[in-house]
């Protein structure tokens, strides 16, 4: 019995395990919040790259208004690849803007008013991104919808 009350009264003056003991607490929660840091630097970087894609395709819009549909499937594809998305990411319609409300009609014969009937490009790019911290089973992916309005007359 003496024995055993030596064995922990050395065991818990004892301060060498301390340090060990103190990293295994503590360096689970420093790499979770390192990995929350790398994915949140990763989704803006994925946000500006959609943005930007978005950009090159207004660009070429605005330098040649499409007036087919092979032209505005190119500018799909131009965006597509600039994205690294599927086309089916990808969505072009025209819209119309009658006079001076904000929103937006499919057909210009919608508009109620009479005057000025702008036609717009709308361009949706949608993407699924998923953080590392989903494979740890925290959070869910990322839904990311961009769209941007592009007048061309």
């Amino acid at each position: 019995m003496m024995n055993a009350r030596a064995l922990l009264q050395r065991l818990r003056a004892a301060r060498e395990g301390a340090v060990i003991v103190e990293v295994a607490l503590l360096a689970p929660i420093v790499v979770m919040i390192g990995l929350g840091t790398v994915d949140a630097s990763r989704i803006v970087a994925r946000q500006a790259q959609l943005q930007s894609g978005i950009s090159e395709g207004a660009q070429i819009v605005l330098a040649a208004a499409p007036d087919n549909d092979s032209k505005i499937t190119a500018i799909k594809s131009v965006i597509a690849s600039t994205t690294g998305l599927a086309t089916s990411n990808v969505t072009i319609t025209t819209v119309y803007r009658c006079g001076t409300d904000a929103a937006f009609v499919s057909l210009p014969g919608y508009c109620s008013v009479t005057g000025e009937i702008s036609k717009y490009l709308q361009v949706i790019v949608t993407d699924n991104y998923k953080p590392y911290w989903t494979s740890f089973g925290i959070g869910k992916s990322i839904n990311m919808k961009i769209r941007r309005n592009i007048q061309i007359s």
